[in-house]
C-alpha cells in the first residue's frame, strides 16, 4: 500500500510540474503589446515605490512614484521569480508581481500596466485642475474612477468587493 501511494504521489507532482510548465515561460513585452518598430512603452499609471529593487504589484501609495506616461525600456519579465524589470529615469526597477493579490496573470498585469500611450494621451480630456492633482500623485473629492486609476493605479482585485463601484 505504502508503496502504490508512493508511486501515486510521483505521478501526481510530474503531472502538477508539467501542466505549470507552459507558465513559467517568460513573457515578452513587445508581444503584449504588438510593437511596431520605433514604438514605445509608458507607464499606464504612477508607479509608487520606496525601493527601485522591489516595486509591490499592488502599488502602495509610499516613497516616490515613477510618473505616468514616463517611457520605459523592457528588461524582463520571469514567471519564474515572479519579477517584471524595466528601466526608466536612468534607473532599473523590479516589481515583485504577485499574482494572488492582483487575480490576473503577469501578462496581463504588464498589459495594464505600461500601455504604448504617453502622458498627453492619458491625460487628455481631463480638466486641467484634476490633470494638476494626478501629476502630483494625488486623488481629492470629485475625481472620477479614471482620474484614480492614473494616480494610484486599479486597485488590488482581491481587495476590492465589486470593482464595477464607483466608491
Amino acid at each position: 500500500m505504502k508503496k502504490i501511494f508512493t508511486v501515486f504521489a510521483v505521478v501526481l507532482t510530474a503531472l502538477i510540474g508539467s501542466g505549470c510548465a507552459s507558465g513559467s515561460d517568460p513573457v515578452i513585452f513587445s508581444e503584449v503589446f504588438q510593437l511596431q518598430k520605433g514604438q514605445k512603452l509608458h507607464t499606464a499609471y504612477n508607479l509608487w515605490y520606496t525601493n527601485p529593487s522591489s516595486l509591490d504589484s499592488r502599488n502602495i501609495q509610499q516613497g516616490s512614484f515613477i510618473p505616468l506616461g514616463t517611457e520605459i525600456e523592457p528588461v524582463s519579465a520571469d514567471n519564474n521569480t515572479r519579477k517584471i524589470t524595466f528601466k526608466a529615469l536612468g534607473k532599473t526597477f523590479t516589481i515583485d508581481f504577485k499574482s494572488g493579490i492582483r487575480l490576473c496573470t503577469m501578462r496581463d498585469f504588464i498589459a495594464y500596466t505600461f500601455t504604448t500611450a504617453d502622458a498627453a494621451e492619458l491625460l487628455k480630456g481631463i480638466s486641467p485642475e484634476i490633470r494638476k492633482r494626478i501629476v502630483r500623485g494625488e486623488v481629492v473629492p470629485g475625481m472620477d474612477r479614471k482620474h484614480v486609476e492614473l494616480a494610484y493605479g486599479p486597485a488590488p482585485a482581491a481587495h476590492t468587493p465589486d470593482s464595477r463601484l464607483e466608491t
